[in-house]
């Protein structure tokens, strides 16, 4: 067994988390329904946090509604900054989690209960330019997204939903699953293996740009991104090498039970450098990650998963490269539109 970060290695865990969320009327962004004058149901269906067709929708066209309902809402609010200002959308929200590992290492507590809390906002600056950021303020100050989308660019040629652009900081997985963070900030042991001392995860927001779409808003999804790969995390990165792509295909679209299946793949390349004594010791890790994932909507209950293979050429100075696989199931269900809960098992190997 090749050393990888604590806690990663051959860890299994079930974790139960309840969402303990603000009133109804902020299970979406609030002045989303307020601008459009749509119940937040008709984005979410209850379902929060997952998004049906018309939230992916609208989420994916920049906060705009499609068909040409968004030039009727602009003419309604009015141009210049008050018209900007009384539809700008922020959000509060609070959650609870507590994790329950089932193979305890020793000495480790056998259960952990947090609080979180987030504030986010976002909407359509103007025609086909968005923005959005999430903020978390406790328990520790975090910025998970700031960015800007560009939306529906060389739409007369490819259609409108082919070609959008993203930059700034964000989620590689974004799109795999929009709300799937806001209920598990609890550790992730299959997106967080960290091999030898490099400090690549998998789900950490990531400095780039990014191109994505849905031809014609069809079933087929991709996305192709450079990223920095490295927000800061202390050691030095070769910045801006680093590649993502993903492809997904949705069954039974804009049906109450879509199935979607999708894969990703990462290429990166990570500079590590250690000082000793008077020595300066560098070498290279490239690395590459492949997995696949699957989500099947029933309703009130959610069920997806996700695999991976990482393999890293020379993560610890020794020149013997490590392969790393790994793997998540979770149910989701939701109770109420106010409780959430949720079961995840994951699994991790070294070898």
């Amino acid at each position: 067994m090749r050393r990888v970060s604590s806690g990663s290695a051959g860890a299994i865990a079930v974790s139960v988390v309840i969402a303990c969320l603000t009133p109804q009327a902020a299970l979406a962004i609030p002045a989303f329904a307020r601008r459009t004058e749509m119940a937040c149901t008709a984005c979410h269906q209850g379902h929060f946090p997952q998004l049906n067709a018309l939230g992916r929708l609208y989420r994916e066209n920049g906060y705009q509604l499609p068909d040409g309902a968004e030039a009727v809402l602009r003419a309604k609010a009015g141009t210049g900054v008050e018209g900007f200002l009384a539809s700008v959308p922020l959000s509060a929200r609070g959650q609870v989690y507590g994790l329950v590992p089932i193979d305890v290492e020793e000495g480790a507590a056998p259960a952990a209960v947090s609080v979180l809390s987030y504030v986010m906002g976002g909407g359509s600056i103007v025609k086909d330019v968005s923005y959005f950021f999430s903020w978390t303020p406790f328990p520790q100050p975090m910025l998970h997204h700031a960015r800007v989308g560009v939306h529906n660019l060389l739409a007369d040629a490819l259609g409108e939903g082919s070609l959008n652009v993203r930059a700034g900081a964000f989620f590689l997985l974004d799109f795999q699953r929009p709300g799937h963070r806001h209920l598990f900030a609890a550790p992730a042991a299959a997106t967080s293996v960290k091999v030898g001392r490099n400090t690549f995860d998998l789900e950490d927001a990531n400095l780039g740009i990014e191109a994505y779409g849905r031809p014609l808003w069809g079933p087929f999804h991709y996305e192709l991104a450079v990223v920095a790969g490295d927000m800061g995390g202390g050691l030095e990165r070769d910045h801006w090498k680093d590649v993502f792509a993903r492809a997904s295909y949705t069954l039974f679209q804009n049906t109450d039970h879509e199935l979607g299946i999708g894969a990703f793949g990462y290429l990166g390349r990570a500079e590590l450098k250690t000082t000793m004594d008077d020595f300066i010791i560098a070498q290279r890790d490239d690395f590459w990650v492949l997995g696949g994932d699957a989500e099947l909507d029933l309703g009130p209950v959610n069920l997806f998963g996700t695999a991976y293979a990482s393999r890293h050429a020379d993560p610890d100075l020794d020149g013997v490269p490590v392969l790393v696989g790994a793997a998540r199931g979770e149910a989701l269900w939701t109770v109420t539109s106010s409780w959430v809960g949720a079961l995840r098992y994951e699994l991790v190997a070294a070898d």
